[in-house]
């Protein structure tokens, strides 16, 4: 498999994922719908651990490619870190201006788009510390949690693969990040009790601890599957087999301790986690020309503005289901509504992905990589900083 076929089958993964995402945070706004849409849509939250699954491996193989071709660690540091910064800040700042905007006039109409919070949560939000206070972890930007794990994340990240390139480095690494996950589930959400459950969507079940194991199933897919994922090998059938069988009795294992029944959800994320990796390394044998089909490959491509998107969008499609007519049609079709609300909240929040995408992401990231080569080029030893084929990944 070719490096852009490796590309596109991410892109696949990132596609479900935010289907997934769009499908509960659209869910609860349907008159009615059977209960297994519910539990089917209530499953697609884990398209989050999906993201972070797919972010380590990528940082993974980005910083492996960069100690490469760049001169020294200052370099790597500075380039992953500017890079990152100047992917996610701009449209994550203009998403905090937006979405105060789009409160203040759904509160015209006795709606809201944003939690209770005050300046100081705004700024939690703007230098990405929010996912360690309560009161700003998912107040500012709906779903902006995710946001503050993911950039928590790459601060550390750097050196979390320095660490993980050995098989001993990983194990030490995931013992200390499953004793640091328990650690703080023992003395924060249970408060230092014998027992208690991490409860869904609520700030324990957000907060970077919980969600850490994740990126470290991410290392781990990357340590083990490298060379399937770059094309240097092909996954034996057999082992399909038995990941798409693993990855099956994660699903089970994660209906059971996460939405399905309410269960501890504290070790829901490292279950999705371990069913993405499971389910995602068997695309690495489909047939190059459908992995890069636009249909699957483009949602994948602009996930992230579709993520900060969509909410906006399904604020439209709830104005829509409560006109009457819609709402007497959908208590009868209530499958075919959801459905029809899908594909427009999906059409539209990629629209605006788009469109930001262009105005504002491709814009920064540009001048990001442009500014690195003129320092690279600037530097003693004279070695230019070209974007690497990791950049679209």
């Amino acid at each position: 498999m070719t490096a852009a076929a490796r590309i596109a089958a991410l892109d696949v993964g990132r596609t479900l994922a935010v289907i997934g995402v769009i499908a509960v945070h659209l869910a609860p706004w349907m008159v009615t719908s059977p209960v297994w849409l519910d539990t089917l849509a209530n499953l697609g939250q884990y398209g989050v651990q999906c993201f972070f699954v797919i972010s380590a491996i990528t940082i993974s193989a980005s910083l492996e490619h960069d100690v490469q071709r760049l001169s020294g660690t200052r370099e790597v540091l500075r380039n992953f870190y500017v890079k990152r910064f100047a992917r996610i800040a701009p449209l994550y700042y203009l998403a905090i201006i937006g979405y105060t905007a789009v409160d203040y006039a759904v509160r015209l109409v006795h709606g809201h788009m944003q939690m209770p919070h005050d300046f100081s949560d705004v700024i939690c939000n703007l230098i990405f510390i929010h996912a360690w206070v309560p009161s700003a972890i998912d107040s500012v930007v709906p779903g902006g949690w995710s946001i503050g794990v993911e950039m928590f994340f790459y601060m550390i990240a750097p050196a979390l693969v320095f660490i993980c390139r050995t098989t001993r480095g990983l194990i030490v690494v995931s013992i200390l990040s499953a004793l640091f996950a328990v650690s703080c589930w023992h003395f924060g959400a249970c408060d230092g009790g014998p027992a208690c459950r991490v409860v869904n969507n609520e700030y324990f079940y957000f907060w970077p601890p919980m969600q850490l194991p994740c990126f470290i199933v991410g290392f781990w897919t990357w340590h083990l599957a490298k060379d399937y994922l770059i094309g240097d090998r092909v996954l034996p059938l057999r082992a399909c087999r038995w990941l798409v069988a693993g990855g099956l009795v994660m699903v089970a294992a994660l209906f059971l301790a996460g939405t399905g029944r309410g269960m501890a959800h504290g070790v829901a994320p490292t279950f999705a986690a371990a069913a993405t990796a499971a389910l995602m390394l068997p695309l690495t044998r489909i047939a190059t020309r459908t992995l890069q089909a636009p249909a699957l490959v483009m949602l994948g491509r602009y996930s992230f503005g579709i993520y900060v998107w969509h909410f906006i969008a399904i604020l439209g499609v709830r104005a829509v289901v409560r006109i009457d007519a819609v709402d007497d049609f959908a208590e009868y079709h209530g499958v075919l509504v959801f459905a029809v609300s899908m594909v427009v909240a999906t059409v539209v929040a990629y629209a605006g992905a788009r469109f930001t995408a262009r105005r504002i992401e491709e814009p920064c990231s540009r001048w990001a990589r442009e500014w690195l080569a003129r320092d690279a080029l600037r530097a003693p030893n004279g070695r230019g900083a070209a974007a690497d084929g990791t950049e679209g990944i």
